[in-house]
C-alpha cells in the first residue's frame, strides 16, 4: 500500500511480508528512507551489513544505498516506510 499526502518529495507505504518472504534488492538513488518496525522480525541488508530487525525499531537508509528486507521468521513482518527525495 502506497499513501499520496500530496506532497513533492515524500512517499510512504505499509509492507506485509509473509515467512520466508523479501521485498527483493534495490537501491535508494536520490532519496532516503526511514523504515519502522510493526510487528514481526527479520533482516534488512543493507549493502554488506546484514541487520536484524524487530518490532518497534526504527532504520535509516541513506541515500545511493543498495538495500532488501528479508523476514526470516514463521510469523508476518510488517513495516512502514517514508522516503523523501534529496535532489
Amino acid at each position: 500500500m502506497v499513501m499520496h499526502s500530496g506532497s513533492k518529495s515524500l512517499k510512504a507505504g505499509r509492507i506485509i511480508l509473509g515467512a520466508g518472504e523479501e521485498v527483493g534488492e534495490h537501491v535508494t538513488e536520490n532519496r532516503e528512507e526511514v523504515i519502522v518496525v510493526l510487528k514481526g522480525e527479520g533482516i534488512l541488508l543493507k549493502e554488506k551489513e546484514n541487520l536484524p530487525i524487530k518490532e518497534g525499531d526504527t532504520y535509516y537508509i541513506k541515500e545511493d544505498t543498495r538495500h532488501n528486507v528479508r523476514n526470516t521468521s514463521n510469523r508476518e513482518l510488517e513495516y512502514v516506510y517514508i522516503v523523501n527525495s534529496t535532489r
